[in-house]
């Protein structure tokens, strides 16, 4: 085989090779959102948690909150409670010391979430 012949040999495998990966990732699919809400000190806040699927269960992405809560005191406890429930995985979650009504409006909010999920 020349040098030539297998260059050309070696781009068509790879050009396939990528073909193949773009239909496998094409058929992945995307991170969907959902809310949930909760009952924190000065009334109701939306949990929305982007979740991607895996085989008969999921994986929380993300986590965004809306609040109308004291900033000073609650958003440190959400960041607190937002890592918690990325590295746990589901809303049995510590609340925050200090911040107790924020953070069971959090984990209500969040197992309100969850409980939305479907795929």
């Amino acid at each position: 085989m020349t040098k030539e012949l297998l260059r050309k040999n070696c781009i068509i495998g790879f050009l396939g090779l990528g073909l193949i990966l773009a239909v496998v990732d094409a058929n992945k699919p995307e991170p969907k959102e959902f809310s949930g809400v909760g009952e924190g000190y000065n009334g109701q806040m939306t949990i929305n948690i982007k979740v991607k699927s895996k085989k008969d269960s999921f994986k929380i992405l993300g986590v965004k909150v809306k609040h109308i809560d004291t900033p000073p005191i609650a958003d440190p406890a959400i960041e607190k409670l937002k890592g918690q429930t990325i590295i746990k995985q589901n809303s049995e979650i510590d609340g925050v010391s200090g911040a107790t009504y924020t953070s069971n409006g959090y984990k209500e909010g969040l197992k309100n979430a969850i409980e939305n999920i479907k795929f």
